[in-house]
């Protein structure tokens, strides 16, 4: 009689496991693709357009610029999500600062926030990470959590 009820609680058990597993319960991390978008675009963020900064498996990754600024990103049909961080989260290399001052000074971090479009491509996401001048800032940006 108690190897029964072993056994029922077991049973009970494993279909529950696999029912939190079918309705999401459990969650896989996705593997983090982290690039430089103002690096990629170059001097074609001078120029008006769409202009294709990479792929992701067989979608052609696409900056929209205009005013020199990135104003929208697209993969093809990847969902995107618009983020910021105020982690480093591509290398910028920033121009020279000069400074003139007539006693002491204290320097912030030039860089505040970057700025990403993320594609969720299944087991891989993919961001594409700009410094705050290189975009439209506007209240749509979400702050950036790993899928």
């Amino acid at each position: 009689m108690a190897k029964r009820m072993r056994l029922g609680q077991f049973a009970l058990a494993a279909a529950g496991l696999c029912m939190m597993t079918l309705a999401g319960g459990i969650a896989l991390a996705k593997n983090q693709h982290h690039s430089n978008g103002h690096s990629l675009l170059g001097a074609k963020l001078n120029q008006n357009g769409k202009h294709e900064i990479g792929k992701i498996a067989n979608n052609a990754v696409t900056a929209e610029v205009n005013n020199k600024k990135v104003t929208n990103m697209s993969a093809g049909n990847l969902p995107a999500r618009k983020v910021k961080s105020n982690k480093k989260m591509a290398d910028f290399e920033l121009g020279r600062v000069k400074i003139a001052a007539n006693g002491e000074i204290q320097l912030a971090q030039a860089l505040d926030a970057s700025y990403g479009y993320c594609f969720d491509a299944g087991l891989d996401e993919y961001c594409y990470w700009y410094p705050a001048s290189d975009v439209v800032v506007t209240d749509t940006w979400i702050v950036y959590s790993p899928l």
